[in-house]
């Protein structure tokens, strides 16, 4: 279930510094919609790059959070923006997965928007509350068996709601979706004992899992990550294929013009190249991500919504709005 995207970027990066001398000066500050909470596995991918994109392109760059409906509302709000390079999403495979089960959304999440370029991709980790009476995922669907449970998500349809829609069928066990405006209010909710479990990114819970206020019962990567080495896979538990990470990427509104998304795509391969920006995504538990072109992120895109949609329809997964 889980793709890794591997594509050359050396042409873009030998390229980047041309782009840039190229294009006319903009000097208006460039806002940036994150369609999650503050705090959370996006608002902190996005954050970390923004500095580095604002110097390649010699322009403030202001993060704006817009959490709500799985990162639609954010989503909505660039679609309908200027095609002017004045404002762009900081998106996440959510967009893929929305696309792919909700086709009542307001706007077209494939052709509405203009995708620019792959950032960082990171794992999810199955999360308890670390007061539960569970130290392992047989242990937390024995208790779920026997007692009313639910699971926290950042939002309907994203990975983390997707995951635990697809362990509560391969575990059997009912439990009920919450969903949240992003990590950081389900993970306080998990704290706070009024939720059991979550599938969240390890970038968001890696912090309170080493503080003990979380414990890490699995990853759902292939092999195991380095962030937290001695928690198993998913896979190794027996549960075949559970495999579910999140890439994240900046798309642009529909019509924006070849040579402003070239120029963004150019800043954005120049701030992945800093070493520095590397070791604070594998810090946050994430990868960097190149994707070439705005043309071959499209191409992952449309390729990713068309995984997802075989997913929920071979899992049988029903995703209800609340």
């Amino acid at each position: 279930m889980r793709r890794r995207l591997v594509l050359p970027s050396l042409a873009l990066a030998m390229a980047a510094p041309a782009a840039l001398a190229q294009a006319p000066a903009d000097n208006r500050p460039l806002r940036v919609l994150v369609g999650f909470t503050p705090g959370g596995s996006a608002d902190l991918a996005a954050r970390t790059i923004a500095d580095g994109i604002g110097a390649a392109l010699g322009r403030q760059v202001i993060i704006e959070n817009r959490p709500g409906a799985g990162s639609i509302i954010a989503a909505t709000a660039v679609s309908r923006a200027e095609p002017d390079g004045g404002m762009l999403l900081f998106g996440s495979i959510s967009l893929s997965v929305l696309a792919a089960v909700d086709p009542a959304l307001p706007i077209d999440l494939v052709n509405d928007l203009v995708p620019i370029g792959l950032v960082a991709e990171g794992p999810n980790v199955l999360v308890v509350n670390p007061q539960l009476p569970v130290k392992s995922v047989r242990e937390l669907i024995a208790w779920a068996k026997a007692n009313p449970a639910s699971f926290a998500s950042g939002g309907v349809a994203t990975t983390q709601h997707l995951a635990g829609e697809m362990f509560k069928e391969a575990a059997k066990i009912d439990i009920v979706h919450v969903p949240y405006k992003g990590s950081g209010p389900a993970l306080a909710d998990i704290m706070g004992g009024r939720i059991e479990m979550m599938f969240d990114n390890v970038s968001s819970s890696n912090q309170l899992i080493r503080a003990g206020k979380l414990r890490a019962l699995a990853v759902t990567t292939a092999k195991r990550t380095r962030q937290l080495p001695d928690v198993p896979t998913m896979v190794e538990l027996g549960f075949e294929n559970f495999e579910t990470s999140v890439w994240f990427g900046i798309f642009a509104p529909n019509r924006t013009p070849k040579e402003v998304a070239d120029r963004i795509a150019a800043a954005i391969a120049t701030a992945l190249s800093d070493p520095k920006a590397v070791a604070r995504y594998e810090a946050l538990g994430m990868d960097v991500l190149r994707s070439d072109s705005p043309e071959k992120f499209a191409e992952f895109f449309r390729r990713d919504v068309q995984r997802w949609k075989a997913t929920v329809a071979r899992a049988g997964i029903k995703v209800e709005k609340s």
